[in-house]
């Protein structure tokens, strides 16, 4: 194992600035590159402590987790304990019909149609037992038929979680775990938000399990929680093995042949031709964001204790960071390119940041009208606007394809710069754009 290094006193000093900007009371980042290793840690364990973060302090990692469950599923499919493109009724019972045909591999790429089940949960708390969950929320009618259109759900991954338990014969949690400790990584667990607040509390170390947790039958979709030693471990195991990360970064093909940008827990970008995964989290106090490029064996984890909403401002730190630590590695170290389609770039810009109800629904293609229609309340078409108008949004990247192509655009506001992947169809209708 390669020894830690320090960050640049230039870069550690920006990062405490930014941090301390945002209101951050904590932070730690988890830096690999080949050969290179290095953490980085800032400020309290919680608001009015006065513990100083370390390498052994906890966080929850929220939607992050989701890649956990894609490999834990990928191993259960390595053992022949389940297929990809097996229908999930085939290892659940008591789906709904309209849910039981939906592949496995459409779970991990969003691709299945099937609703957000948090768009229909009010006060009550959500069943941690898998058949009352399914009793409360099975009659929920998907958006679409798989492959028809992309709508990350939560209710995914709540599926796998049940699935994983199915497969392996044992709990979620201790399916999980065994590969966190195939890894070497004491530093992560299957863990609640509120337990891993009591964990930092109490000092119960990197070592310390949530037994809660461990049995909870209703998870998969981001109970995960790493120390910033965990962190490292976990995305040197994902980096030491490029092929299993390059093939959890396989883009799902929708039925019109154009790709969704999204793999097993993983949104996908190209860089240069390099495919570059990411994938943030935010819940409950909390947020972090992972950057991973396999081809060049670099990657960063950002996690923070606070949850402002969204995951842009740990996302700004989380590129920033990787590009000082291994330069060309992020969209930042693109220059802008000739623009051969100015019209569809002021169609993106004036539809994705959109100020009110202004969805122009000619601009937009069918994958992406079918979420429209379907009115989610926690999931839609993306609307990047803040209140702040972005100073910039230019070109930098382009893939064409037959049937489709993924224009990246920059935009620039006076405090961070994002990057947006938008996928156009022939006819320069919108039907992909997530943000990095």
């Amino acid at each position: 194992m390669d020894p830690l290094e320090p960050l640049s006193p230039r870069q550690a000093d920006w990062l405490a600035d930014q941090a301390g900007a945002l209101a951050v009371p904590g932070l730690a980042l988890s830096l690999v590159a080949p050969g290179r290793r290095s953490l980085f840690t800032w400020g309290v364990e919680a608001a009015g402590s006065n513990r100083a973060v370390s390498d052994d302090t906890w966080f929850s990692v929220a939607s992050l987790g989701k890649h956990v469950t894609a490999c834990a599923v990928q191993d259960l499919a390595r053992q022949g304990r389940l297929g990809l493109d097996d229908r999930i009724e085939a290892h659940l019972t008591d789906l709904p019909p309209a849910w039981a045909g939906r592949s496995v591999r459409s779970l991990l790429t969003h691709t299945s149609g099937l609703p957000e089940y948090l768009s229909y949960t009010g006060s009550e708390p959500v069943p941690e037992d898998g058949a009352d969950f399914m009793r409360l929320y099975g009659q929920l009618v998907p958006a679409f038929d798989e492959g028809e259109g992309w709508i990350y759900t939560n209710t995914n991954y709540i599926l796998l979680g049940l699935l994983v338990a199915r497969a392996s014969g044992r709990s979620y949690g201790a399916a999980v775990q065994s590969l966190f400790d195939r890894a070497v990584c004491p530093g992560a667990t299957v863990a609640s938000p509120a337990w891993t607040r009591q964990a930092n509390a109490q000092g119960l170390g990197a070592h310390a399990r949530d037994a809660a947790s461990a049995a909870r039958q209703v998870i998969g979709d981001g109970d995960v929680s790493f120390t910033a030693k965990g962190a490292l471990a976990w995305l040197q195991t994902l980096l030491d093995a490029p092929e299993d990360l390059l093939a959890s970064m396989e883009p799902a093909v929708l039925r019109t042949g154009r790709p969704a940008a999204y793999g097993s827990g993983w949104f996908l970008d190209s860089l240069r031709g390099e495919r570059l995964g990411h994938h943030g989290g935010h819940f409950d106090g909390w947020t972090a964001m992972a950057i991973v490029l396999p081809a060049r064996g670099c990657g960063v984890i950002v996690m923070c204790n606070l949850a402002p909403g969204n995951t842009r401002a740990v996302r700004h730190l989380a590129s920033q960071a990787l590009e000082a630590w291994a330069p060309g590695s992020t969209p930042l170290s693109l220059n802008p390119m000739h623009d051969d389609a100015p019209g569809l770039t002021a169609t993106a810009r004036a539809q994705l940041f959109r100020q009110g109800d202004t969805l122009d629904r000619s601009c937009f293609a069918d994958e992406l009208l079918r979420v429209a229609a379907h009115g989610s309340a926690v999931r839609g078409v993306p609307n990047l606007w803040t209140g702040t108008e972005p100073l910039g949004f230019e070109l930098v990247e382009q893939q064409v394809q037959p049937g489709y192509r993924m224009r990246r655009y920059r935009t620039t506001y006076a405090d961070r710069t994002e990057h947006l992947l938008v996928g156009t169809t022939p006819q320069d209708r919108i039907y992909w754009a997530w943000p990095m």
